[in-house]
């Protein structure tokens, strides 16, 4: 038995078939095949039952796999903790909310490449809901993620707060006061889809302004930018990313009534017992974050 006969087998545990393990693992399906083959010798058992399409998993390999899970960590922790930083390695799966994307994204990964140059990104950009849902299933190792609270056995580092505003185009007319909730009923409202935080935010200051509005949604920050800027409707968005189209107006700040409140942010990944890269990571992510108000609590 050995590290990357395991690392085979959960890699077809994560992906479900031989054939996308080979892939990811940048192996031929054969050599897969073989590494199984040789651990299920090695064991005495069968772990997978090939008589299905996808590769389901036998009592003895679904008994495998918190094994499994253990004896890599085990080994990455030894690597981190007996060598030097720079000589870690390794793929690191980073969830990202869009709006990390949109301005320090490129910082932290240049940044985490000069530290430890030999680890590879891969780079998941979502919606939050969904984010969350891949780290909790192990699919993400950390996420840079918006939100208040989060679930129990995750470390969540504050990133510091986002200020969001309502905007429109220049071509909507629009009251020269502060909007109230009767003014957005002939508005439409544009927001992320309904896996994300700002959806949960832009529901909860209609819903806390007596409006029933139900907003149209996308899932892209920068095509909602767009979509208001050409006059579809009004949505919130985050003044620092928009400068320019505010300083050349083709996007307007709409004062409200009560203001949206800021939306934290955190780089948030699942506890363990020692250091490990994704709190390298993280605590990378903390350093380089340009979003302002200092740290948020956690939850």
């Amino acid at each position: 038995m050995n590290f990357r006969q395991l690392q085979t087998f959960l890699e077809i545990v994560r992906l479900g078939s031989f054939a996308a393990a080979a892939g990811k693992l940048n192996a031929t399906q054969s050599t897969v095949s073989a590494r199984i083959q040789e651990l299920e010798q090695d064991l005495s058992v069968t772990l997978f039952d090939r008589s299905h399409r996808k590769a389901t998993l036998t009592a003895k390999g679904r008994e495998l796999v918190s094994y499994a899970e253990r004896a890599l960590a085990l080994q990455s922790e030894i690597r981190e903790q007996v060598g030097p930083r720079e000589a870690l390695s390794g793929v690191v799966r980073v969830g990202v909310a869009e709006l990390v994307a949109m301005t320090w994204l490129p910082e932290l990964a240049a940044r985490l490449h000069r530290l430890y140059p030999k680890i590879t990104l891969e780079l998941d950009i979502s919606l939050t809901a969904p984010l969350r849902n891949r780290l909790q299933a192990g699919e993400l190792d950390v996420a840079l993620i918006p939100g208040r609270s989060f679930d129990t056995g995750l470390v969540a580092r504050p990133l510091g707060a986002v200020e969001f505003c309502w905007m429109a185009g220049r071509g909507l007319e629009l009251p020269e006061r502060p909007l109230e909730a009767s003014d957005f009923k002939a508005l439409r409202i544009l927001s992320l889809g309904e896996n994300s935080v700002h959806f949960e935010t832009v529901s909860s200051w209609l819903a806390a302004s007596g409006s029933t509005q139900r907003p149209d949604l996308c899932n892209s920050m920068t095509v909602l930018s767009i979509l208001t800027a050409a006059g579809v409707g009004i949505s919130l968005l985050p003044p620092s990313c928009y400068e320019k189209e505010l300083a050349e107006g083709a996007l307007r700040i709409l004062p409200s009534q009560p203001q949206p409140p800021p939306i934290p942010f955190a780089a948030v990944y699942k506890t363990r017992r020692l250091t490990t890269l994704q709190e390298l990571v993280a605590e990378t992510a903390v350093e380089v974050s340009t979003f302002a108000g200092g740290p948020q609590p956690a939850g």
